[in-house]
C-alpha cells in the first residue's frame, strides 16, 4: 500500500507531537495498568498473614457477617462478602472504607491491608484525581492512544514489511527499530487496550449519544438495555440469609465460580443482596443473582443470555485486564503491557535523539521514565511495610525526581543515579518484607511478586552497567 509523501509527512508530525504532549501521562497509565493485571496477587502479597482456603462453614460465616453488618460503625450503603476463589482463596468482609479477612469458620482474621494494591489501581483508573475527572482523562488518553496507533501506521508505510528487520547503527536507529517492531507485533493488543480503555470513561457520552439517536433522549432506556435495573423489594430487615442463596447457586449454577456478594442500599429498607458468579467458558465478568435479605430469589441480571450489546459491555473489564484464562492470559497481558510501555518510551527517545542535542527535557523525561518505577517501589515500602498511605510517597518521589533532574547533568548520570536508587529501594522492600512477614510469606503466595521485584532489580543493574560503559546518551 502506497501513501502520498505529504500524507506520510503530516502523519509523522501528528504522531510526534501527540506522543510528546501526552507521553508522560500515557506512560503512567500503561505502566500501572501492566501491574494491575496482577491485582489479586498484589493484594495477597500485601497481606500474607491471612488464612487461605476454599471450603468454609456457611452457617458460621453467615452468623459472623450478620454481626459485622449490624455493627453501627461498619454500615455503609454497600456491604461486601468476598468468597474464596482460585484467584483469591480468602474470605473478606468489607464496607466502602475498609475490610477484614476471616477464617473458614467466620472467626476474625487479620485486617485486609490493600492500600498499595488500590493505589496502583487508582493510578491506572483515575491518576489519583477525583474519580469523575480522572476516569474521563484516562479514557481520553485511550482515544489519544488510538490516534497515535493509527497515525503511526500511516506515517510508516513499510512498518509491516519491516516487522522482523533489525538494523545496526546508532542509538536512534536501535530505538526506532525497537519502537516499530514492538508496535507491529503488538498491534492487535494495543488497539484492543486503547479501545476498551477509552470505553470506561466515555460510557456516559456513549449512553447520551445512543439515547438521542434511538430513544428520544431517554438515557434510562439505554441504561436498561446495557445494565439491569435494581429489583423492587418491600421493607427488608438488616439481618441477611446467606445459606439459602448459596444452596440455590449450588443447585442451579454448580460450575460457576462464586466471586462475592454485595448488599445494595444496605443503610435503607430497600436493601437486597446480589451474588456475582463467573460463568465457565464465558468472557462476561459474571452473571448476577439477586435475592432479598431472607434469601428468596428475585431475579438474574441477564448478562449471560441478554442482548448481545449487554454481553459485550459486561465483557470489557475481563478483556481489558486479561482476566479470562488464568495465569496464562495474565502473563500474556503483562508481557504485552510491557511492550506497550517500551513503545511509549522509545517513541519519545527517538524524538530526543533526533534533536542531536541534550537539554533539560532529556532529564525531565528520564525523571518520569525511571522515577515512576522507583516511586512505585517506595510507595510499596510505605504501604506494605509501614502501613502508611502510599499515594503521597508515590507522587513525592515523582516530584523529587523532577526536581533532581533540574540539578544533575548530564542526562546519563541522572538516569544512572535514579536507577541505582531503584535497585536500593527494591532490596529495602524485599529485606523488610522478609523481616516483617518471614521467608515463607515471600516464597508462598508472594512468590510471583518476589520474583518480579528481583528481576526488576536485575534489569536496573544491567542498565546501570551498560550506561557506565557507554558514556553519555541523549534519550530518557
Amino acid at each position: 500500500m502506497k501513501y502520498s509523501r505529504q500524507l506520510v509527512k503530516s502523519s509523522l508530525s501528528a504522531h510526534s507531537w501527540l506522543g510528546i504532549g501526552m507521553a508522560a501521562v500515557l506512560y503512567l497509565i500503561i505502566l500501572s495498568g501492566t501491574l494491575v493485571v496482577f491485582h489479586t496477587h498484589i493484594e495477597r502479597w500485601e497481606q500474607p498473614l491471612a488464612a487461605e482456603f476454599h471450603e468454609f462453614d456457611a452457617a458460621a460465616v453467615e452468623s459472623a457477617f450478620n454481626k459485622y453488618l449490624t455493627t453501627p460503625d461498619n454500615l455503609t450503603p454497600h456491604m461486601y462478602l468476598v468468597f474464596p476463589s482460585d484467584a483469591m482463596p480468602r474470605i473478606k468482609f468489607a464496607n466502602e472504607q475498609q475490610g477484614e479477612y476471616r477464617n473458614a469458620d467466620g472467626s476474625a482474621g487479620v485486617p485486609a491491608y490493600d492500600d498499595w494494591a488500590h493505589q496502583l489501581s487508582d493510578l491506572h483508573y483515575y491518576l489519583h484525581l477525583p474519580k469523575n475527572i480522572g476516569i474521563i482523562l484516562v479514557s481520553g488518553m485511550g482515544v489519544i492512544l488510538l490516534a497515535l496507533i493509527i497515525s503511526g501506521l500511516l506515517a510508516h508505510p513499510s512498518i509491516i514489511k519491516d516487522a522482523f528487520a533489525w538494523r545496526s547503527g546508532s542509538e536512534r536507529i536501535h530505538f526506532t527499530d525497537l519502537h516499530n517492531r514492538l508496535s507491529v507485533w503488538g498491534l492487535p493488543f494495543h488497539l484492543m487496550m486503547a479501545f476498551t480503555g477509552a470505553y470506561f470513561g466515555l460510557a456516559g457520552l456513549i449512553i447520551l449519544i445512543a439515547a438521542e439517536a434511538f430513544h428520544d433522549g431517554d438515557r434510562e432506556a439505554v441504561t436498561r438495555q446495557f445494565f439491569s435495573g435494581d429489583p423492587v423489594v418491600e421493607a427488608q430487615p438488616l439481618q441477611v440469609n446467606i445459606q439459602q442463596p448459596l444452596q440455590y447457586l449450588n443447585a442451579n449454577v454448580p460450575d460457576g465460580q462464586l466471586l462475592f456478594m454485595t448488599i445494595h442500599e444496605a443503610n435503607s429498607e430497600q436493601r437486597f443482596q446480589e451474588y456475582y458468579v463467573q460463568q465457565p467458558g464465558r468472557l462476561i465478568y459474571s452473571e448476577n443473582y439477586r435475592f432479598d435479605m431472607q434469601g428468596n430469589f428475585l431475579n438474574r441480571a441477564g448478562y449471560s443470555d441478554g442482548d448481545l450489546a449487554k454481553q459485550i459491555v459486561y465483557s470489557i473489564y475481563r478483556l481489558h485486564f486479561g482476566n479470562f484464562a488464568g495465569m496464562g492470559s495474565k502473563l500474556l497481558y503483562f508481557v504485552m503491557g510491557l511492550a506497550l510501555t517500551v513503545v511509549c518510551v522509545s517513541g519519545i527517545n527517538i524524538w530526543l535523539n533526533r534533536r542531536k542535542h541534550e537539554d533539560l527535557l532529556n532529564r525531565l523525561w528520564g525523571a518520569v521514565v525511571w522515577g515512576a518505577p522507583l516511586a512505585i517501589t517506595v510507595s510499596a515500602i510505605s504501604g506494605v511495610l509501614v502501613r502508611w498511605p502510599s499515594v503521597i510517597p508515590f507522587w513525592g518521589v515523582i516530584l523529587a525526581a523532577l526536581v533532581f533532574a533540574l540539578i544533575v547533568q548530564p542526562a546519563a548520570r541522572f538516569r544512572r543515579q535514579i536507577q541505582l536508587a531503584g535497585i536500593l529501594a527494591v532490596f529495602v522492600l524485599l529485606a523488610g518484607y522478609v523481616i516483617q512477614f518471614g521467608l515463607a510469606a515471600a516464597l508462598g503466595p508472594g512468590l510471583l511478586l518476589t520474583c518480579g521485584l528481583l528481576v526488576w532489580a536485575l534489569v536496573l543493574a544491567v542498565f546501570v552497567i551498560r550506561s557506565s560503559g557507554a558514556g553519555v546518551g541523549k534519550a530518557g
